[in-house]
């Protein structure tokens, strides 16, 4: 039985200034605002929109530069920034004032958005609101926030995964005393993996927002006594942060602490009762996804049914337009080079084919054919109806299936290499190219994929180490875009070897040989599926159009 329709997350983006702001809803009715902590991002409020979802439509931004949110142009800040940060995002929404959650960093930046814009708050619940002291502070801001820095070597994977697990251990996670151990269980080896990957999402910008919270000490208690609407402090006994709840000032009329011990379903309880004391003042604003003239790469989210999939786009969409389908394993990450190369006269859309990047995956057998559908319907979403498709490595097979079974809505199909296996290549690859990933306890599926990405880099197919198996090309290997394709592939982790393996079953060469629509070759010599399949694709078709220059019509 499928979900109730209010029960399904949706994500978006919007435009704040120059920044884009992603953010999810979820729910019915009047709306409310949950802000997460740091240094996470708006799924991790998830479960506290869910608990509420029944009576209000609940809105979560990333903050700024944590998740998938752009960061503030800012070295230094104050959390009257981030909190002012919020106030834009929810006028450019159309958020009218509401009832607000927010839990540890938002907390701090829910009592200074109820502090420094009443207006567009009826109330606040605050969970864990960090009130620091200097003293407590000074040693915190050294290691605290030790910056990513990325490893050739891939080093940093474990680096990290520790760094995680030591902070469900101790906190701060840096300073290692019996006095600063946290009172409960050591995070489960899913729960490091969430946080490790929240931190990748945020790493190259997190600190002066971060660092902002950590300095909340005079400036929180400013904010709690100035603040003048109703409020509702708290904190489960196990918080590190609950002994800050007596550091507060002396509270107004409507504003109040309450205990809930160790109860999560108590505070949502507080939370909703709480919520429905406050009210809302209007209603809950439609998302706006078209897709507008843009200099520099931007991204959107289309649902299809309950699955959220996600696009880049850049240049005029009055433009013809060009769909560039990705390599595999990646993301329209990896293609963002090639969208600025298009972009001078085509309006350039890039998915994140479904199993990859920020797309939700098909199911594990689901045929080429169905990617090609939900692609299809992707197009649809942004009202994109006749286009050139461009597809990369595994990506063409996906460009050659939607060629073939909508070809009068393809205009050209453009391919840098094709997958052309005969049966016993086919059977290998099939059993060993794309392997699940497993979360494993010491983190080690994170270094695995990197050395498993890095190898394809050196051998066809990746796991033939064999001298005869080396590629033998310039290789570029730059740690961070080494990283960046690792965190990109495993946001997908559960279903990211889906694709692949469908691409592998697939029938390529039947596919193209239905295709009526000018066709080209984007011969990349480097590549590797150009390297391993040219010859089979010149003798499928010897009158193949070649681009040596790399451009589409």
């Amino acid at each position: 039985m499928s979900a109730p329709a209010h029960t399904i997350v949706r994500r978006a983006f919007l435009s704040v200034g120059d920044r884009q702001v992603h953010y999810r809803r979820v729910g019915k009715g009047p709306p409310a605002l949950f802000i997460h902590s740091s240094p996470t991002n708006s799924s991790f409020v998830l479960d506290d929109m869910l608990a509420q979802a029944d009576t209000h439509t609940c809105f979560a931004f990333d903050t700024p530069g944590f998740g998938l949110s752009d960061p503030l142009p800012l070295a230094e800040m104050k959390v009257a920034d981030l909190a002012d940060a919020i106030a834009q995002a929810m006028e450019a929404l159309g958020l009218p004032p509401v009832p607000v959650f927010g839990t540890h960093s938002g907390a701090a930046i829910g009592l200074e958005l109820g502090y420094r814009h009443p207006a567009k708050v009826t109330g606040l619940v605050l969970d864990g609101v960090p009130v620091f002291t200097r003293e407590e502070v000074a040693p915190m801001q050294g290691g605290y926030f030790a910056p990513l820095v990325a490893d050739l070597q891939g080093g940093h994977f474990s680096a990290t995964w520790t760094r995680f697990r030591d902070q469900s251990i101790w906190f701060p996670w840096c300073i290692k005393t019996p006095e600063n151990l946290n009172e409960y269980d050591l995070g489960t080896p899913a729960s490091i993996h969430r946080w490790t990957q929240m931190f990748f999402a945020a790493a190259a910008h997190y600190k002066p927002a971060y660092y902002a919270v950590t300095s909340y000490c005079e400036d929180a208690i400013e904010a709690a006594a100035g603040l003048t609407v109703p409020a509702v402090f708290t904190a489960t006994t196990t918080d590190m942060l609950y002994p800050h709840l007596k550091r507060l000032p002396p509270l107004r009329e409507g504003q109040s602490i309450e205990e809930i011990g160790t109860d999560y379903a108590r505070k949502r309880k507080l939370t909703g009762d709480s919520f429905a004391r406050y009210g809302s003042a209007g209603l809950a604003p439609a998302s706006a996804t078209a897709l507008t003239a843009t200099d520099t790469v931007r991204r959107q989210f289309a649902m299809d049914g309950a699955q959220a999939r996600m696009i880049r786009y850049l240049g005029d969409p009055a433009d013809p337009v060009v769909v560039v389908l990705h390599d595999a394993p990646g993301s329209s990450l990896m293609v963002q080079d090639r969208m600025a190369q298009l972009a001078a006269d085509h309006f350039v859309v890039a998915p994140d084919i479904p199993g990859s990047g920020e797309s939700e995956g098909l199911e594990e057998h689901a045929p080429v054919s169905d990617y090609a559908a939900a692609l299809w319907r992707l197009c649809d979403a942004f009202g994109l109806d006749r286009v050139t498709l461009e597809g990369h490595g595994f990506g063409a097979s996906l460009a050659v299936e939607m060629a073939a079974s909508r070809p009068e809505r393809c205009t050209r199909l453009a391919i840098d290499g094709l997958l052309l296996p005969d049966a016993d290549e086919r059977a290998r690859l099939l059993a060993e190219y794309a392997p699940p990933i497993a979360i494993e306890r010491d983190g080690a599926h994170w270094y695995r994929l990197w050395l498993r990405l890095r190898d394809s880099l050196v051998y066809w197919p990746w796991y033939d180490t064999r001298r005869d198996a080396l590629r033998r090309v310039p290789t570029r290997f730059e740690a961070w875009e080494l990283h960046e394709w690792a965190v990109e592939v495993m946001k997908q982790h559960e279903t990211c070897h889906h694709f692949p393996n469908a691409a592998l079953r697939h029938d390529a060469a039947a596919a193209l040989a239905v295709c009526t629509m000018p066709v080209e070759r984007l011969d990349a010599p480097l590549a590797v599926l150009c390297a391993a399949y040219g010859t089979r694709l010149d003798a499928l078709l010897p009158t193949l159009s070649l681009a040596s220059e790399r451009t589409t019509a």
